[in-house]
Formats: structure tokens, C-alpha cells, sequence
């Protein structure tokens, strides 16, 4: 029989340790629950994985509830700033681009997807809408200049002239963040993965941001203008229909004071 015994819940539970060659977490826990499933217990008798490996999807949960969250007040400041509830859409294009090229990079390095690179990726998300914050906003001066119906030829040249701040403010950051992607030791080995988060979604993120944006940019004001004579068809329709209601009530009327 057992020296001791430790209940958890009520219930009699005996604990199973060891030690893991890796720090990627996510791929133990897939390991431990593929080992798990193809195991046979007796009946009454059940495995749960350890705190830590259960913080590990509570914090991935937490961090797709923050990431929403951030999204929707850059989207909400967006809104205000450009007076537009459609032109933010098209800068928040640029924010999936960016998480696939911090997951591309997190694989592509063999780090381990923790809450440190969660960080990251948050931290990214309101770094890599500035690109497209000066592209867009830039495009809207050249179409007050060029006239509202040469859309094309202001997307053109709006790329051309933030193409350079673009790529000088992208650079400069990811050099700046090459020291601690690269660090192994210390208390900076432990942020490196936020580093290397950073580094792959401003890369992708730059780089797709100055092709998609633009055509979103074209799509939505496409999609604008098409609603707007859509709802402005509706709309004779309606005033017609209005005044031959107000015509036959008008017609009883006088015929009423005859």
C-alpha cells in the first residue's frame, strides 16, 4: 500500500513525473494526450495533465481574448481618426499577414509558442497597422488633390511615395531586434521569443502590407460607392411611392369637401 495517500477533489490521485529534453511545451502536451488516448484504464480511473500544461491553453485562450481586444480599439481610434467605419478594415488586413509570419518564424527557429511570444505577437499587432495607417492616410491627401474620381492613380502613387518611410521604420526596428531574438543566456534568452515574434510578423507583415492594403483599400471604396448607389436606387422608389400615397389621399380628401 501506499506511504501516503493525496486526494485531489475528493478523489485518490497519484502523480507521475518526469523530465522533458525540450522547452516546446505545446508539442509535449499533443505527445501526453496522443499517449493518453491509446492508453486503457480501468474503469473509474482517469489522467489529467498537469497546472502547468493546463496554463499553457488557459493562457492561449487568454491571449486570443486580448488580441481581439486590441484589435477592436485599434479599429475603434481608426474609425475616429479617418471618419470612416470601412477604411480601418483595410489596415487590419495587414494584422493576419503578420501573425502568419511570427508563427512562420516561431517554427522556422524551433521556438516554443509560450506567453512570452504571446506578448509579441499583441505587441505586433499595433506595430504593423502603422504602415498601413501612412499609406492609407497618404492616399486619402493625393485623392483630395487629384480629385476623388482618380482613386487608381492615387493608390499608385501613395505606394510609391511611402514605399521608402515604410521600409526604413520596418528595418530599423527589426535590427533593433535581432540582439535579443539571437540571445540564449540570461534573462534575455527568455524574451527571445518575443524577438523572433516580432522579427518574422513585421517582416511578412511589411512586406504583404504594401500590395494587400492598397487593394483592400480599392475594394472597399469599391464596395462604398456601389452601396451608395444601391441604397440610392432604393430610395426613388420609395419617394415615389410616398407621393402617389400622399396624391390619392389628397384626391379623397377634395373629394370629401365636394
Amino acid at each position: 500500500s501506499p506511504n501516503s495517500i493525496h486526494r485531489v477533489n475528493g478523489k485518490n490521485v497519484m502523480s507521475v513525473t518526469a523530465q522533458i529534453n525540450t522547452e516546446d511545451l505545446g508539442a509535449v502536451q499533443r505527445d501526453l494526450r496522443r499517449a493518453i488516448s491509446n492508453f486503457d484504464m480501468p474503469v473509474g480511473y482517469g489522467v489529467d495533465l498537469g497546472d502547468e500544461l493546463l496554463e499553457l491553453s488557459e493562457s492561449f485562450m487568454s491571449f486570443l481574448t486580448t488580441l481581439l481586444m486590441a484589435l477592436i480599439l485599434i479599429y475603434l481610434v481608426m474609425s475616429a481618426l479617418f471618419e470612416s467605419y470601412l477604411l480601418p478594415l483595410s489596415i487590419l488586413t495587414s494584422v493576419p499577414m503578420a501573425l502568419g509570419g511570427a508563427v512562420w518564424m516561431l517554427f522556422m527557429t524551433d521556438s516554443q509558442l509560450d506567453t512570452i511570444t504571446f506578448i509579441g505577437c499583441i505587441l505586433m499587432a499595433g506595430i504593423i497597422v502603422n504602415n498601413g495607417i501612412v499609406i492609407v492616410d497618404h492616399i486619402n491627401n493625393l485623392r483630395k488633390s487629384y480629385g476623388r474620381g482618380r482613386m487608381i492613380e492615387a493608390i499608385i502613387q501613395g505606394g510609391k511615395d511611402r514605399f521608402r518611410p515604410v521600409m526604413m521604420t520596418a528595418i530599423t526596428t527589426i535590427l533593433g531586434l535581432v540582439p535579443l531574438a539571437l540571445a540564449t543566456t540570461g534573462g534575455a534568452g527568455t524574451f527571445s521569443g518575443l524577438g523572433r515574434a516580432l522579427i518574422g510578423g513585421l517582416t511578412a507583415g511589411t512586406l504583404l502590407t504594401l500590395f494587400v492594403v492598397p487593394v483592400f483599400y480599392s475594394l472597399i471604396e469599391d464596395f462604398h460607392h456601389w452601396l451608395i448607389n444601391f441604397l440610392g436606387n432604393l430610395a426613388p422608389s420609395n419617394l415615389k411611392r410616398l407621393a402617389g400615397n400622399n396624391a390619392a389621399a389628397s384626391t379623397v380628401q377634395d373629394t370629401d369637401a365636394s
